[in-house]
């Protein structure tokens, strides 16, 4: 599938440099790690020390060691830029935007000209979207130092976002012209030049160039191959992939443009094998799906192409977030709410074991991540991990009391473990903390029923259909609870009552 779906842009936003370079080569990070660990200790007072600790640490991804370290220097020397802009880059990759972005803005006040600063504003404005403010963040970082390659090429994601490809296409072509050893910029402006401009000649040769340059870069001969594509050159193209595939197992766009070149080129029976084993490196690139069905209808098998083609539209109903989270791990595998998201939405998907493992990386980046263990703690109940569950609910609200949907969560995990005096304590918790939270009043209203407390019940339903009148099952608890209390008349009308929402569409 050409145009629509395997010709995406792929921007990423380059956050590796918001710290300056490490110390001299000869000396290695364990090295440093011990020399400014004695030294903070020989003089607790040493900000310097703090900071450089900090930035060892950062190195090592031990964030929240880093973020400790960074803050002491911070305390200790109020005017150490340095250490303010370390707090900023450890809060972006945990996610934590509002404080990132607070912390290169207090940077930027103790210093008006320092590049770094606002170039860790920009990257926080790219994540929120506000390109407007990440283009002036750039533009004023650049001011300050013109030949900073990693500042023209997220000036010219920013220009991307907003539709203003030949702006991009320049701001692409200054960060090769700094560095020329750049791929991602490399990447990005053939993407700009085939996808957006029309220039795809252009985007062959600039790639073909830079392979010459960085033989052993995948993700430059992958674009070589989408931009033959898009010339009709199949042949070479399917050559560039599978050569992209042998050197590298894990490049889901390369088995993925290599079938499509077998489906052009009629050779159907390797288009499928392609694309299937595609499913098996990323479940949610959608245009695999896409293009197993269109490989499949070619063979004549519509039962499995109509397979492929629903599988598509269910991911693709998150197709522009899947590919907004991957870009962004692309360049930077850490990002704590990137892993978070892409867990959210393996969840909603119902691949629940991948989501666990999103959720994972992501709170090993950000152990504070109060909406990670919560998720986590959502795929080990759809996995059947209950105990496991409960201990990630409860790490969630160790973060955060008054998380309402955790308490909830924690309730009905204990309820399936047959707890019922902590699930009513963990369903009234999250009303404390929610009043009028429907689910929750209903979920007390099961316990109540169970417990043989019928008009105790019948209370949290009327309370559950109170705050929202569309609740069915509620209605079924008022109908259970009736029938409890020998009402057999309003136990009718409940269940007909229920019957009707259940009739006319989902309902809770």
């Amino acid at each position: 599938m050409i145009g629509k779906w395997l010709i995406r842009a792929r921007y990423w936003i380059a956050v590796g440099l918001l710290i300056g370079c490490g110390a001299a080569e000869e000396e290695s990070l364990g090295e440093r790690l011990e020399r400014y660990q004695r030294e903070v200790a020989e003089d607790p007072s040493d900000s310097e020390a703090h900071y450089e600790l900090g930035r060892v640490y950062y190195e090592q991804t031990r964030y929240a060691q880093a973020l400790q370290f960074f803050r002491r220097a911070r305390t200790l020397d109020s005017a150490h830029v340095g250490a303010q802009i370390g707090i900023g880059k450890v809060l972006l990759v945990r996610g934590e935007l509002t404080g990132a972005q607070e912390a290169y803005l207090d940077a930027a006040m103790l210093c008006d000209d320092c590049a770094e600063s606002q170039r860790g504003l920009g990257a926080v404005y790219l994540r929120q979207r506000q390109y407007s403010d990440a283009r002036q963040s750039y533009e004023q970082a650049l001011a300050t130092e013109p030949d900073h390659a990693p500042s023209h090429y997220n000036l010219g994601v920013a220009h991307s976002q907003q539709s203003a490809y030949r702006e991009a296409a320049v701001a692409m072509e200054r960060a090769i012209e700094f560095d020329p050893d750049y791929v991602l910029a490399y990447a990005s402006l053939g993407d700009i030049y085939c996808q957006r401009l029309g220039r795809c000649s252009d985007a062959a040769a600039l790639l073909q160039r830079a392979l010459e340059r960085l033989p052993e870069q995948s993700g430059l001969r992958t674009g070589l191959g989408q931009a033959q594509l898009r010339l009709g050159r199949d042949e070479e193209a399917a050559y560039n992939f599978a050569a992209v595939i042998a050197a590298d197992t894990t490049v889901v766009a390369a088995y993925n443009g290599l079938g499509i070149a077998h489906t052009r080129l009629g050779r159907y029976d390797q288009a499928v094998d392609v694309l299937r084993r595609a499913m098996h490196v990323d479940l949610l690139y959608p245009e695999v799906h896409y293009n197993l069905a269109q490989a499949y209808n070619k063979q004549g098998k519509e039962r499995e192409s109509q397979v492929a083609m629903n599988a598509f539209a269910r991911i693709d109903a998150y197709g522009d977030e899947i590919r907004r989270w991957n870009t962004i791990l692309a360049g930077n595998p850490q990002d704590a709410m990137a892993r978070f998201e892409m867990g959210r939405i393996y969840a909603r998907l119902g691949v629940h074991g991948a989501a666990a493992e999103e959720f994972q990386r992501a709170l090993r980046v950000n152990p504070a991540y109060a909406p990670a263990w919560q998720g986590l703690g959502n795929a080990y109940a759809r996995l059947k991990r209950i105990d496991e569950a409960i201990v990630a609910y409860r790490k969630a609200l160790a973060q955060d009391d008054g998380y309402a949907l955790a308490w909830y969560n924690l309730g009905n995990a204990q309820m399936v473990r047959g707890d019922f005096a902590a699930a009513r304590k963990a369903f009234a918790a999250a009303l404390e903390r929610q009043v009028g939270y429907a689910d929750a009043h209903h979920a007390l209203g099961g316990v109540e029923l169970r417990a043989g407390a019928p008009a105790a019940a019948l209370e949290h339903f009327r309370a559950a259909l109170e705050a929202d009148p569309n609740y069915a099952r509620s209605h079924y608890g008022l109908a259970m609870a009736y029938r409890d209390l020998g009402d057999s008349l309003r136990a009718v009308k409940a269940l007909d009552t229920f019957e009707k929402m259940q009739g006319e569409g989902p309902t809770k």
